[in-house]
């Protein structure tokens, strides 16, 4: 629930926290980029530590930074604070999902695998609809600094879960896991994996388009649009409603249906609702669910395609399961920590550039599928 409590809880409140601290929405919601930027970085170290240390104490170091980072965040005096300790708090962040893959690795492979990192985005949805209406309210009623300091304590109470009541899931620790050269020669064999290459791209592309909307969605709909936080607590859970959705059918028709027609369903799931919003945008229909009822659509595809492209591309490595899984996400968070950066560069007074930005993740996502995962598979 790392990611759902640290970013998208506080998108309902960046006018909020731009007035407080004398900045623009623009320089807050870059600060997103910096989140992704230190996810990237941390899952480059956090899943090799893992293996080298065990998952637990990694989880407990990941946690403590999380509510420390989020607690100096909302004692920051400018902009330039918060954005450096939100880039510690991304590096916290990327411990989430990166040791949630590597644990659910430890413990299943092929289908059952793919089960469960369905399972494990199920939770991560209930936590991405119920976050972001706190954040919401959080934004009416309260000065912006609770939305951080709620952080704080969500990452003080699963720290003392963990603590207490998580058991160790790596069999042997790697000695070796953190050495330079290991490493290094770790990732270039992972890069050069063409399972990994192939669905390690497609998972980049299709959450490229969601990085899109978490990086320009608060500015479309609370500033052009004119929303009330409270409105966009409530309206952001609709997306988080569909992405809830997309994980409870890939995990309970998955094992019917199969790993590779999941895949297909959904970049073509992206590509309609990418379609549909840009239509929308250009003939410019100012209404909040013309932005959010596409993107819904859009995200109900992701929820199909990014538990199981996750899956495949961590099975050629049942040994360095979470070495793989984080160059996996360190590669998924710089193209999204791109197009945040690139879109936070401009001026957003319609829903066109985000538009644009998720057509293009849901066409890429399905050229990426049909033209380059299907043959190969097809070739097996």
């Amino acid at each position: 629930m790392l990611g759902p409590i640290g970013i998208d809880m506080f998108l309902a409140g960046v006018p909020n926290i731009a007035e407080g601290l004398g900045s623009t929405p623009n320089r807050v919601i870059a600060s997103i980029s910096t989140v992704m930027l230190g996810n990237a970085v941390g899952q480059l170290v956090l899943g090799p530590a893992s293996d080298r240390f065990g998952r637990k104490p990694i989880i407990l170091l990941t946690l403590f930074l999380f509510a420390g980072a989020a607690l100096a965040s909302g004692l920051s005096p400018s902009i330039e604070y918060l954005i450096f300790w939100r880039f510690i708090q991304g590096l916290a962040i990327s411990g989430g999902r990166i040791l949630a893959a590597a644990v659910a690795r430890d413990l299943f492979d092929r289908e059952q695998l793919g089960k469960m990192m369905a399972d494990i985005l199920f939770v991560t949805s209930l936590a991405a609809i119920m976050f972001p209406i706190i954040g919401g309210q959080i934004a009416q009623y309260l000065p912006w600094q609770w939305l951080f300091w709620t952080m704080t304590l969500s990452g003080t109470l699963v720290f003392l879960l963990f603590k207490f009541f998580y058991q160790e899931t790596i069999e042997q620790r790697n000695p070796k896991a953190l050495w330079p050269n290991y490493l290094l020669t770790n990732w270039l064999a992972t890069v050069q994996n063409p399972v990994f290459v192939r669905y390690v791209l497609c998972s980049s592309f299709s959450m490229a388009g969601f990085g899109a909307f978490l990086g320009t969605s608060p500015t479309v709909l609370r500033g052009a649009f004119g929303v009330s936080a409270v409105t966009y607590g409530f309206l952001y859970s609709i997306i988080a409603g569909f992405f809830l959705v997309a994980t409870f059918i890939g995990g309970r028709f998955l094992l019917a249906i199969g790993q590779q027609r999941i895949i297909a369903i959904g970049v073509l799931i992206m590509l309609v609702g990418g379609i549909v919003l840009t239509a929308l945008a250009i003939i410019d229909i100012r209404h909040p669910l013309a932005v959010i009822m596409p993107s819904a659509f859009f995200v109900l595809g992701l929820g199909l395609v990014f538990p199981q492209t996750n899956s495949l591309a961590l099975q050629p490595f049942p040994q360095s399961a979470g070495t793989a899984a984080s160059l996996m996400g360190f590669i998924t968070n710089l193209f999204m920590a791109g197009v945040i950066i690139v879109l936070a560069a401009m001026t957003h007074t319609t829903a066109l550039n985000l538009a644009i930005a998720i057509l293009l993740s849901g066409f890429l996502s399905c050229v990426t599928y049909f033209f380059i995962i299907r043959p190969a598979e097809k070739k097996r």
